[in-house]
């Protein structure tokens, strides 16, 4: 009897388990279309391309027969509409009952008091074996069937008081998602004392949070070696697609859960999974419409499962059950919260700032990159970046069981030839079988011993070197990038010292847009908006911006004077990066990609003495007083003829993120002074392809830029920090963090080239590559886990001596 108490304490609603919280001031979303919605769109059309092919032989098959063309059809398309999915089920399953069983769920709590049928003429109490604040459960007999159910009885008579309305609406929603993993309710009714009663299946079992904790209690006892925690993980797994489908099946009825947690979960004593406690459940509204939407007052559900926007009181919809399933598929595989605090309210805020804890076992064991992969999309902040809906979550999660490919991390060429000899494993183990016996029988023990130190001596040394080879290569091509723009500076500067000193009338045409005395500034023709820039923007022109007290015509005559120099900048932008991927691409390929994506050198801007500033390409961001002569860049700049590199600064264009300056005097022959020439690089860009130039791969974890002083300037995993507007619209240097532990970041600056070697607890050896650059003396630092590095070496290695062909004979013949 303790064991059915124990399987129906999720039952009878826990005030206490859901939180009603004041919502956050209202506010307005804003949508943005950027580079991160265009990349995906491609993605998955690359995706079902390749599907597409995957199953052309099948296809032509199925063609020949219209049974097999439509099961395929039904069981393989998910993103249809409800029309299209309706007239294709109609074909394959049949016409006559679709009409009842798509009916729309009826959430509503109005019963008439004639459908309410007396439950003690049709049920017995047999016990009563738990009781909570607002109802009370008990076994019971059904007269007529015999069968034994649980019995639920509302202690309140009130017909109209909230919880009654609640208990009607949260069974008639229970009854109406008729499936598997969803507890079904027999009937609802009255009994003698006119309280509400509601019939439903007994259930012997316990919540998934007492199965995790059990599995945990147990490891921590015994020991994870004395378990197999694979085959474990695996059976988690299982119940969990269990869940899913029970959701698929409520999101197909328009219906959320709105409170999923481990404790409405209830596994079986023969393992069957039930999806319980649907009393905050809510219709998924239409995402284009939100004419009709009213942000709550407060905010209902379980603080540690809500999902951020449902944090911050925006509207929910099926994205937010999806959140809190990855946060459950994330305790399931490390077997601790997702999200600690000290209280509910610490809670909420680590969601609403996306704090979430690292994917890590509890127990130190490994979790495959997949299975990270699969948790990191499900919780991810943005509602876009999720799993749209939970078919695809299930989906995803299937494929990884099954070894096969995930959307959330798509296969590289290395991981697509390892599944290809996955699927014919029986011929690799069979050779592989074949050169260990020949290799044991060939070679003696002793002779064996003695040789294996040696070779993983040399082993790790080629590890070693091959990696830090790789790093210094990327190290060299950062460096070669920093020089071509040293080169364009010196380049651009000498152009506008000719230009300024003898120009002389062979085109009046202005190529910049001057800002006015009202501050407005006129747009070209051919402006585009830029998802990278974040704003209007053209590359045929620039700006021009001078101090008040200056003479229209001698600003005009500057302009003409420079506007030759247009297609230098132009060039010199569309250009940059090609010293680090070594491509040689059309211009109007370049153009558009530094329209959508962006390129390393973000602008260029010359600064005259006289107190006027001219920007490429045309933006319109310079607004109210601007004197170029009291910037850095210009500052650092007038007395050195050859270029000079700033600090990290957060400019006016802030949402790009960090840029460095590169600055030059501007001066004719006779060293007559006319201004500053600079250009932007953008940390982001260059930091992207040297991260994919050097060591690329999961063993790496980390890949930084730090300077002379030990401090971060970029790094391939530490979060991006939120970067604030400028203060009073002024560009500011910025303060940055330092660089790993004390006893790491002095040994790399000391170095400056080498190898350190460190171990971290829960990993390993973890090794430490970094090279210096000649042109900024700052310091490319890879970090990488030995251990998962040399497992990928190896594979690499066996690999090679698979798929090496076999040389030819002198018949010709292999």
């Amino acid at each position: 009897m303790e064991e059915m108490v124990n399987s129906h304490k999720n039952i009878v609603k826990d005030d206490a388990s859901a939180a009603h919280l004041p919502k956050n001031p209202p506010g307005k979303e804003i949508a943005r279309a950027d580079e991160t919605q265009i990349n995906r769109t491609l993605v998955m059309s690359a995706n079902r391309t390749a599907s597409n092919n995957r199953t052309g032989k099948l296809n032509q098959t199925a063609r020949k027969n219209f049974s097999a063309r439509l099961a395929l059809e039904v069981f393989r398309k998910k993103n249809q509409t409800g029309d299209q999915k309706t007239k294709e089920v109609n074909e394959y399953f049949g016409k006559n009952l679709t009409r009842f069983t798509n009916l729309p769920i009826n959430n509503s709590a109005e019963i008439t008091a004639d459908s309410m049928p007396r439950m003690d003429h049709k049920y017995e109490n047999i016990e009563i074996f738990n009781e909570g604040g607002q109802g009370i459960i008990s076994a019971a007999r059904e007269n007529v069937l015999g069968r034994i159910v649980a019995l639920k009885t509302l202690r309140t008579a009130d017909n109209r008081s909230g919880s009654s309305r609640d208990f009607i609406a949260e069974a008639k929603v229970t009854a109406q998602l008729d499936h598997p993993s969803i507890i079904p309710i027999y009937a609802i009714g009255r009994n003698e004392e006119d309280h509400l009663q509601l019939a439903m299946k007994l259930v012997n079992g316990k919540t998934l949070r007492e199965h995790l904790k059990n599995i945990s209690l147990n490891y921590r006892i015994k020991g994870v070696s004395a378990f197999d925690e694979h085959s474990s993980l695996f059976n988690r797994l299982e119940l969990f697609l269990h869940v899913c489908d029970a959701l698929v099946y409520a999101h197909h009825k328009k219906i959320m859960h709105c409170d999923l947690k481990p404790e409405n979960i209830m596994i079986g004593e023969y393992m069957e999974v039930y999806l319980m406690d649907w009393g905050l459940a809510k219709p998924i509204p239409e995402h284009d419409d939100d004419s009709d939407w009213v942000r709550p007052e407060t905010i209902a559900g379980t603080p540690r499962y809500l999902s951020p926007e449902a944090v911050v009181g925006d509207r929910i919809d099926e994205r937010s059950d999806i959140f809190a399933m990855g946060l459950i598929l994330q305790e399931i595989t490390t077997l601790q919260y997702a999200v600690t605090g000290e209280d509910s309210t610490d809670v909420m805020n680590k969601i609403k700032n996306d704090q979430l804890n690292p994917p890590i076992h509890q127990f130190g064991c490994r979790i495959d990159p997949d299975l990270i992969a699969i948790i990191r999309k499900a919780t991810a902040y943005h509602r876009e970046d999720r799993y749209q809906s939970i078919q695809e979550l299930a989906d995803d999660l299937r494929a990884y069981l099954q070894g096969n490919e995930i959307s959330a991390n798509p296969d590289n060429l290395f991981m697509q030839m390892v599944r290809l000899m996955v699927r014919h494993r029986t011929a690799m183990l069979l050779s592989v079988f074949i050169a260990v016996a020949i290799a044991f029988a060939t070679v003696a023990f002793s002779i064996y011993q003695n040789l294996k130190q040696t070779r993983l001596l040399n082993e790790r040394n080629e590890m070693i070197n091959r990696a830090y080879g790789k790093c210094f290569a990327a190290t060299s091509l950062l460096d070669r990038e920093i020089l071509a723009q040293e080169k364009n500076i010196n380049l651009l500067s000498g152009l506008a010292a000719r230009l300024l000193s003898s120009w002389s009338v062979r085109d009046n045409r202005i190529r910049f847009r001057q800002y006015d005395r009202s501050d407005h500034l006129a747009s070209p023709a051919n402006i585009i908006y830029s998802p990278w820039y974040m704003n209007e923007v053209s590359f045929s022109e620039g700006i021009c911006k001078a101090v008040p007290e200056l003479d229209p015509e001698q600003i005009k005559l500057r302009m003409q004077q420079l506007s030759p120099l247009i297609y230098a900048m132009r060039e010199t932008i569309l250009e940059s990066g090609s010293e680090l991927t070594f491509t040689i691409e059309d211009e109007q390929i370049r153009l558009r990609h530094a329209v959508l994506r962006g390129l390393p050198v973000k602008s260029i801007y010359i600064g005259l003495k006289e107190g006027i500033q001219f920007g490429y390409p045309w933006r319109d961001i310079y607004k109210g007083t601007w004197d170029p002569r009291k910037r850095p860049w210009y500052l650092r700049g007038k007395d050195s003829i050859r270029p000079v590199w700033g600090t990290p600064y957060i400019g006016l264009d802030f949402n790009m993120g960090l840029c460095l300056p590169c600055s030059a005097r501007i001066q004719d022959e006779n060293g007559r002074f006319y201004g500053v020439v600079g250009l932007d690089l953008t940390f982001s860009k260059v930091a992207e392809i040297l991260h994919n130039s050097g060591n690329a791969g999961f063993y790496v974890l980390d890949s930084s830029l730090i300077d002379s002083r030990g401090r971060i300037i970029t790094s391939s995993t530490r979060k991006k920090k939120k970067i604030n507007p400028p203060k009073n619209g002024i560009s500011t240097e910025i303060a940055l963090d330092y660089f790993a532990v004390p006893k790491i970041r002095h040994g790399i600056l000391e170095q400056k080239f080498g190898i350190l070697s460190d171990y971290e607890t829960g990993r390993g050896e973890v090794l430490y590559l970094f090279a210096q650059m000649k042109t900024l003396n700052w310091i490319c630092v890879q970090k990488i886990d030995f251990e998962a590095y040399r497992s990928f070496f190896r594979r690499n290695q066996l690999l090679k001596k698979v798929i090496q062909p076999k040389p030819l004979s002198r018949s010709g013949k292999k």
